[in-house]
């Protein structure tokens, strides 16, 4: 009987640890991270942001929630791919794809 009560709590505690351990909350922009790789928010889309020197779009998300190696608060951007696959750029407030110039 002592046995599975030390179970029993052992179990639980773990069960608590792993609840409140984590947070759920994932695509969140990091204002941290936005000013210190000199980026800026675009209004109204709260995930994407350009950079201030290139006006190359990016989506960043956080990862806050835990998976994995995840879940250290850190923030990722990777390049904003339109509909038709382009990179794009942000110019007089509208996202534009970057196109190719051909000769």
């Amino acid at each position: 009987m002592k046995r599975k009560a030390i179970i029993l709590v052992i179990v639980t505690a773990i069960m608590c640890c792993m609840i409140t351990a984590c947070k759920t909350r994932s695509n969140s922009v990091d204002s941290s991270a936005i000013t210190s790789a000199s980026f800026r928010t675009i209004e109204g889309k709260e995930t994407l942001v350009y950079s201030v020197e290139t006006k190359v779009v990016y989506y960043m998300f956080s990862t806050s929630e835990c998976r994995g190696y995840d879940g250290y608060g850190y923030s990722y951007f990777t390049p904003y791919i339109s509909e038709n696959g382009r990179f794009c750029r942000y110019i007089n407030d509208e996202i534009v794809e970057i196109v190719e110039k051909t000769e």
